[in-house]
């Protein structure tokens, strides 16, 4: 198992979770090209990426999903309220 912390505090959110079979961001509270940016920094890409989970809706933690979204057909996990 492996963790990266992409982005954290007010300014955004983002955590990789990942094995050598499931690669999974946990929040994308930063842009998607600093997303991909910092994937790539890991030696990742955006399609690598099986799914995203949303802990909540504060905005330090879906900026990019938006974007995200509209590039990808990913699964998005997220509460109902969310």
């Amino acid at each position: 198992m492996r963790f990266e912390s992409i982005a954290s505090g007010s300014s955004g959110n983002c955590i990789y979770v990942g094995s050598d079979k499931t690669h999974l961001l946990m929040d994308v509270g930063i842009s998607r090209k600093r997303t991909v940016d910092a994937l790539h920094g890991i030696g990742l890409d955006m399609n690598d990426i099986d799914g995203i989970f949303i802990t909540h809706e504060h905005v330090d933690h879906i900026t990019g999903l938006p974007v995200i979204a509209k590039h990808s057909s990913m699964p998005i996990f997220a509460t109902r309220g969310t």
